[in-house]
């Protein structure tokens, strides 16, 4: 993600990056921090603990790092005032200083409806229920909320309302108090019809969606398995743009994940079986 931000993101010598890291395994730590100082401007690697969010409820993939979120306030320095936050399975695919520059008009962040879930499906009805995965944030007034205060109060009461996690914890505490973005800054994939279950037809797109569809400035590969670029199933439309950051990183040689085996592994997985059924079919004949 951050190589395509450096190569699509148009954003020169001002951007700097904050990288939220919890554990990391000294050998990819090794490898990435060299390389990251190297393509972008000004790096801040910050380690945040998970003290302050062990008691958040998780489940199946997700850790309690999912909930660093709600620990931007105290991680950012306070000298910084706006963020643009962008998860890891994410590629950008053109200029961010439009986002950079939006007026937030008094709101505390900008994100894009998500257009499969609705705040009356988590037990609110008070506006529209976003995607975290992309945010503009005004940290001076995220400062002003006790968001981790907020946050931890409402999960500990609704554990069985987090099925997204810091997601919901987010449109919780800022329901009503965010601005809504174009889908270009956060094309998620049901824009490409990969979620049937959610995607829209051709006739039941707005304009937005057609121009995040078009010209998707953040592409968010959101989702499991085939959905996600570094699967080698994956029929995303744009998992080439994934695939041609990743070329110019450390792991340009790491394989896709659900790779068939190689021709070698296959030969000689079948000369296993046939040797079994041999030997069992001999036993059987004594």
């Amino acid at each position: 993600m951050l190589n395509s931000l450096v190569m699509y993101g148009e954003t020169g010598n001002d951007l700097h990056v904050y990288l939220l890291i919890d554990n990391v395994d000294t050998k990819t730590f090794a490898t990435a921090i060299p390389y990251l100082y190297s393509i972008v401007p000004s790096l801040s690697i910050l380690k945040a603990s998970a003290a302050p969010v062990q008691d958040f409820p998780v489940n199946g993939h997700a850790s309690v790092a999912t909930y660093f979120r709600l620990l931007l306030p105290q991680l950012l320095p306070p000298e910084v005032k706006r963020v643009i936050f962008i998860d890891s399975d994410a590629i950008i695919n053109s200029s961010l200083l439009p986002l950079w520059h939006l007026d937030l008009e008094g709101h505390k962040l900008a994100a894009v409806p998500d257009h499969r879930l609705s705040c009356k499906d988590h037990g609110y009805v008070y506006g529209q229920y976003f995607n975290a995965g992309v945010m503009l944030i005004d940290l001076e007034l995220w400062r002003q909320v006790d968001v981790l205060g907020l946050g931890s109060v409402f999960a500990s009461a609704n554990p069985h309302r987090l099925p997204h996690w810091d997601q919901d914890v987010l449109n919780h505490v800022f329901q009503g108090n965010w601005l809504t973005i174009g889908e270009r800054w956060n094309a998620c994939p049901h824009l490409f019809g990969l979620l049937p279950q959610y995607s829209l037809h051709p006739d039941e797109l707005t304009s937005s969606e057609q121009e995040a569809i078009n010209n998707p400035a953040i592409i968010h590969f959101a989702g499991s398995g085939p959905v996600k670029p570094w699967n080698a199933h994956c029929s995303h439309p744009m998992r080439n743009r994934y695939r041609q950051a990743m070329a110019a990183t450390p792991w340009a040689s790491t394989p896709l994940d659900d790779l068939p085996p190689p021709a070698w592994k296959q030969a000689w997985q079948k000369g296993m079986f046939r040797s079994k059924c041999l030997l069992k079919s001999m036993l059987i004949s004594n």
